[in-house]
């Protein structure tokens, strides 16, 4: 296989559009090495009366190859370490423990997120909430939530009292391709942000993914969006999200077209399939 730069690959389809032919000549440089360690940054609010119990909050910090990743996903790692900044300066008392996660390895397979899952997996079931942030600067529209009513539940209460941000949908389908995957097949409860797709689709690991594409006034409002709903998990103790089971998520597989979105993804079907990875 080889990557094309976006804008290379659509002056071809141009090309072939125009019923002509087209020979390429690759040169390519290879270069063995490896493996390489890579880190995922953690940092976290203590609760205050539950601190066993956490809501983790995260963005990806590595970026595809070819671009700089302003919008994938560096903007939403930049809102992340602003979160919790704010809430430090604030000095806001959480009563559950919010974590914030700054993920790496997140496009060569969603590393980063599984490597924690593995660590940690003798404290999911004390993971209330995680939320990944991945699509962008546009303004959020709501979140996915991971095809749990019991998720989508608690987010409907939650937004449906965030009016004065916005009017939110929330849409309960599972979805593979970001950092909420690994959890999800842990049984923890998930969501995604949803954006509008704004200067996001168009230049989605390209070399024009640049900071000059960034909406920046709608990435402070989503900057208030997640720290509300995360607050929201962190403090209403009358939420209750169980882990589920490796049967529920087998069910969870089945009813939806999850197995269908793995295949199509970095071989992570054969991973589950094979027991190396999740519950």
């Amino acid at each position: 296989m080889v990557v094309m730069a976006r804008e290379d690959a659509k002056r071809c389809l141009r090309i072939l559009r125009n019923d002509k032919s087209l020979s390429l000549l690759v040169k390519i440089n290879v270069r063995e090495g490896g493996p390489y360690k890579s880190y995922n940054v953690i940092g976290e609010i203590k609760g205050s009366e539950r601190p066993d119990e956490v809501v983790i909050i995260g963005a990806h910090l590595d970026s595809w190859g070819l671009g700089t990743g302003a919008n994938d996903n560096g903007c939403n790692v930049a809102m992340m370490i602003d979160i919790a900044r704010q809430m430090i300066k604030l000095d806001i008392k959480p009563k559950r423990t919010i974590r914030f996660a700054l993920w790496n390895g997140e496009e060569l397979g969603l590393y980063g997120s599984m490597a924690y899952t593995k660590k940690y997996e003798s404290q999911l079931d004390n993971h209330v909430m995680a939320m990944s942030v991945d699509i962008g600067s546009g303004p959020i529209t709501g979140f996915f939530t991971g095809g749990r009513p019991d998720v989508l539940d608690a987010t409907n209460k939650i937004m449906d009292s965030l009016t004065d941000l916005g009017m939110f949908t929330n849409i309960d389908i599972p979805l593979v391709g970001t950092d909420n995957f690994d959890f999800m097949m842990h049984g923890v409860g998930n969501l995604i942000a949803n954006h509008e797709p704004a200067n996001y689709a168009p230049n989605y690991h390209a070399e024009s993914d640049t900071y000059d594409k960034v909406n920046l006034q709608a990435l402070k409002h989503n900057s208030a969006i997640v720290a509300a709903v995360t607050l929201r998990y962190a403090n209403d103790l009358n939420i209750d999200i169980p882990r589920q089971s490796r049967q529920d998520i087998e069910k969870l597989v089945e009813s939806t077209d999850l197995e269908q979105q793995m295949k199509s993804m970095m071989g992570i079907w054969y991973q589950w399939i094979e027991g190396k990875r999740g519950r």
